[in-house]
């Protein structure tokens, strides 16, 4: 595809851009590597909005971040590189997190499963609380609750992907919350996967108030998932083991017990096709489905005896 902005990159508006590209991405695609490319150019300046970008709002400083945008439409168009891995910018829960192909691009769903686990934790006292997370990927998860609760809570996470961690570790700087998040890096090889137990790497931290997880859940060979998320993001974090796809549920239902204290609670992202099955799972002496936006059940709620 030939360059639109090579000729004269530093004069380029971003208004040219969104008109010589609106055949070949939707606009809301554009406009965020737009806004990615302006931002990671001029950090100390507000993001553009719509209107900025569009040329109804404010002047946006001159440079090359015309430039870095147009370079990141054309892999997006040739490669259909998901533009979160462009821009290694993704935001949740109101919060700007680094992300990319070493883990999980966050979903709006997501922010059902923060949200529940929130509103159940803020109604309790003030006391300190202590919880855990399977599979701690970029971070989303932990660090929303640690930035909403503040010096409330201490979080223990796991992970088996040393560049998901370190994209959590970079995460939890941005935030500030670092001192109260602590990551629990897993043995990755075949060997440890077969022996060990979902739970296991997280005996000894705690006793916990409360277990969250998105689980791996989706089923290989499935039209569970886009063909984009499949071509560009890690397997092991999307589908559970062969055969078994209630496997990370169920050993959370039967160890979580061990690790948690009295009343504790479990919060776990679920998909709504087994969303029955799993809460059969808990034997608890309260269980909830909450549903997402567009009505499918999407997070389960256990408390403990």
């Amino acid at each position: 595809m030939a360059s639109f902005f090579r000729a004269n990159s530093l004069r380029a508006s971003s208004l040219e851009l969104l008109e010589k590209y609106r055949n070949d991405l939707p606009e809301h695609e554009i406009e965020m590597l737009l806004e990615s490319a302006y931002v990671s150019e001029f950090p100390s300046q507000p993001r553009p909005t719509r209107a900025d970008l569009h040329g109804l709002g404010r002047d946006l400083a001159v440079g090359r971040w015309a430039l870095q945008a147009e370079t990141w439409i054309e892999q997006r168009i040739r490669n259909q590189t998901p533009v979160q891995h462009l821009t290694r910018e993704s935001h949740f829960y109101g919060r700007s997190f680094e992300v990319g192909p070493e883990a999980l691009i966050p979903r709006p769903e997501t922010e059902i499963l923060v949200h529940e686990v929130l509103r159940e934790l803020k109604t309790g006292d003030d006391r300190t609380l202590r919880g855990a997370e399977v599979g701690l990927g970029s971070g989303v998860i932990s660090l929303t609750l640690l930035a909403e609760l503040g010096p409330k809570l201490q979080m223990v996470a796991t992970e088996v992907e040393e560049g998901a961690s370190e994209l959590a570790k970079r995460n939890a700087q941005r935030l500030g919350v670092s001192s109260r998040l602590e990551g629990v890096l897993v043995a990755d090889s075949p060997r440890a996967r077969a022996q060990a137990q979902v739970l296991e790497p997280l005996v000894g931290y705690g006793p916990f108030d409360f277990l969250v997880s998105n689980p791996p859940y989706l089923v290989a060979g499935s039209d569970e998932a886009q063909v984009e998320v499949v071509r560009s993001e890690p397997h092991r974090a999307l589908f559970a083991p062969p055969g078994d796809p209630l496997y990370f549920y169920r050993e959370i239902a039967s160890g979580a017990v061990n690790l948690l204290r009295p009343k504790g609670m479990i919060a776990l992202e679920i998909p709504h096709e087994r969303s029955q099955e799993i809460e059969q799972l808990f034997r608890a002496e309260r269980v909830t489905i909450r549903q997402d936006l567009s009505g499918r059940d999407r997070v389960l709620v256990a408390f403990l005896k």
